[in-house]
């Protein structure tokens, strides 16, 4: 789906209002019956007939109504926040073979499920040189769109050689070998998938674990995938990676399904349903907004809490939404809702 949206508001109809957007009761109709004649006929047959139309509804008219509203008519963007995420194959020797078809199953699948779901997808690998040799830049830069040269790559290459690994994410310790990544106001996340122990330069784990610390404090934070395998340098990259439990424990992995798995559940985690406000006119009230899934109506729940259904603000300055955890699982399921909004008229709530 495409998660950047444009909001289709309501119509203004009649006269515009000046000033603060809000609802605004008004008359559509034109009573031109709304008369109390008393008329006398001149004719012999001496009937005096009085016609006195009325109505009960404040808008005068006969239609019973009750009066017709109309909002401030409203056209702004949202856009979801940005996900970039790496994944850091392992395209050591100990990967050839039954490893390597398995995890080039689960990737094929994982990336093919995922396409166009609003995650900017990039691919680096350890070793590049058959020995214990890493890039000089990333193979593959996250953006939108990669996943078919990410599969291409991996379904045409043979792992062979050592085991890098640390080698390998202090590459990213260097702001110009991944361009657009990290990068201010993108939420950047890496994947590192390994079946085996470090063995080049690494360190212990209490190298990788402020190796990956420096890695956070660049705004990039870390998943650790165990293919077959465990390790304390792996339990250091996980626990020092960011992310809250369960994911600070390495995600533990035996066959293509259960590594499909575990990248689906990144996947699903790393999706955001935080929401950028664009540039909404300066008159805007943010008392007066509604969101809709497939035209019903989404209530405000400020704290997401109850029924975990609906949409709060971020910020106090009201430029950023997010949709609350039910909510959001309706827009990563596979038939998301069509979101719009109408701007005008008093939000309503839980």
């Amino acid at each position: 789906m495409n998660l950047s949206l444009r909001f289709l508001l309501m119509a203004a109809l009649g006269t515009m209002m000046i000033g603060a957007p809000g609802c605004n009761p008004v008359d559509r109709v034109d009573d031109s019956n709304s008369d109390a004649d008393t008329d006398t006929d001149t004719d012999t047959d001496t009937d005096t007939d009085t016609d006195a139309d009325s109505d009960s509804d404040s808008d005068g008219d006969a239609d019973g109504d009750g009066g017709d509203t109309v909002c401030d008519e409203q056209d702004f963007n949202i856009e979801i926040e940005p996900v970039r995420l790496v994944i850091l194959q392992d395209f050591s020797g100990s990967m050839s073979g039954t490893n390597w078809t398995q995890a080039t199953t689960a990737l094929t699948n994982i990336l093919t499920l995922w396409m166009g779901m609003g995650i900017e997808f990039g691919f680096d690998y350890f070793p590049n040189d058959g020995n214990c040799g890493v890039n000089s830049t990333i193979t593959i830069p996250p953006a939108a769109g990669t996943e078919t040269s990410i599969i291409t790559w991996m379904t045409s290459h043979t792992p062979t050689g050592m085991t890098p690994l640390e080698e390998a994410m202090m590459n990213y310790f260097n702001y110009g070998y991944a361009a657009g990544f990290p990068e201010s106001g993108v939420n950047s996340y890496m994947v590192v998938v390994t079946d085996g122990m470090p063995n080049c330069a690494s360190g212990d784990a209490a190298s990788f674990s402020a190796t990956t610390a420096s890695l956070l404090a660049n705004q990039i934070k870390t998943f650790a995938i165990g293919f077959n395998y465990s390790s304390t340098q792996l339990d250091a990259v996980a626990a020092a990676g960011g992310m809250p439990a369960p994911y600070n424990v390495p995600i533990n992995a035996t066959d293509s399904v259960t590594l499909q798995n575990a990248f689906d559940d990144i996947a699903q985690v790393v999706i955001t349903c935080i929401f950028d406000v664009q540039s909404p006119d300066a008159s805007a009230d943010p008392d007066n907004v509604n969101f809709y899934f497939d035209g019903v109506v989404l209530p405000m729940n400020d704290g997401c809490g109850g029924s975990g259904e609906g949409w709060q603000w971020v910020d106090a300055a009201h430029t950023q939404v997010e949709f609350c955890p039910v909510s959001c699982d309706d827009i990563k399921d596979g038939d998301p809702p069509d979101i719009t909004a109408a701007w005008g008229c008093p939000t309503e709530l839980i």
